[in-house]
């Protein structure tokens, strides 16, 4: 009895250390699985709000590349409209060149007569005269140098338009490119953030998921120890209740023997008994 009790002892002791250790272990884990269910919510928060800015930065990009594209096709069609403009001009500089060449008309001297103011008289009684007229007709030599004169400041005009919308649009490229540049990097680090964040995701996850396993193996192995508990106590229990009585019985037929030992050994020696 003494050593199936203490067999006993020490199997309900352990047990009962055993069961303790699993449930502070699966009441840590549990605590574990819920802190990392949070960062779970949390990293996933984060990586909805990255998105939403990686999506609104290409928006912006494209929006600038769109809007960059329009005032370059906007550039190219003035650069054609001026270039075509100034060979319009040309080309009515060249016929006018050749009608004073033709008509032996020097330009310098249109020049220096364009400059003069024409004094007007009026006669009443005398019809208009008309210059055209005649075959010696070699047109309006003062207005055709004005005309020329105009021309040439027309065309002086418009090279100054173009290498100002040119330089304009170097400018402008020259900040486009900046801009995008900027935005490029703004980009790079938020799908860098991004990719950062996805990865703690899943540290995260497998992190969770082994706490998990983890509490649902230490689960099962309090079941395991319940159910040796419930052995234990059917192979022990009476130990508690019965063992003090059952060593009192034990001892008095101990003492019982010993006193029967006794009267036997007189009695094979002839004592009287």
């Amino acid at each position: 009895d003494i050593e199936h009790r203490d067999r006993c002892e020490n199997a309900d002791g352990k047990n009962a250390n055993d069961m303790e250790d699993l449930n502070h272990a699966i009441d840590k884990s549990g605590k574990t699985i819920e802190y990392l269910g949070n960062e779970e919510e949390r990293l996933l928060d984060d990586i909805e709000v990255l998105e939403a800015e990686i999506k609104k930065t290409k928006e912006d990009m494209d929006e600038a590349l769109a809007l960059r594209n329009n005032e370059v096709a906007e550039f190219r069609q003035a650069m054609k409209d001026d270039t075509d403009a100034m060979a319009l001009l040309q080309q009515a500089m060249a016929a006018l060149r050749q009608f004073f060449d033709k008509n032996n008309i020097k330009l310098e001297l249109l020049a220096t007569k364009h400059g003069q103011e024409p004094e007007y008289s009026v006669d009443p009684d005398k019809a208009p005269e008309t210059s055209w007229s005649g075959p010696n007709y070699g047109g309006r030599k003062e207005e055709s140098g004005g005309v020329v004169a105009i021309l040439e400041m027309c065309i002086e005009d418009l090279q100054h338009e173009m290498n100002t919308a040119q330089a304009d649009d170097a400018e402008a490229q020259k900040m486009y490119e900046e801009q995008r540049a900027a935005m490029q990097a703004a980009l790079d680090a938020q799908m860098g953030t991004k990719l950062a964040t996805e990865k703690e995701l899943a540290d995260v996850r497998n992190q969770k998921n082994d706490a998990e396993e983890f509490k649902d193996q230490k689960s099962a192995d309090l079941v395991a120890e319940t159910d040796l508990k419930d052995s234990i106590y059917s192979d022990c229990s009476w130990v508690k209740t019965h063992f003090d009585s059952r060593r009192d019985k034990r001892k008095t037929e101990m003492d019982g023997l010993v006193e029967a030992k006794g009267y036997l050994a007189g009695v094979m020696k002839g004592d009287d008994v």
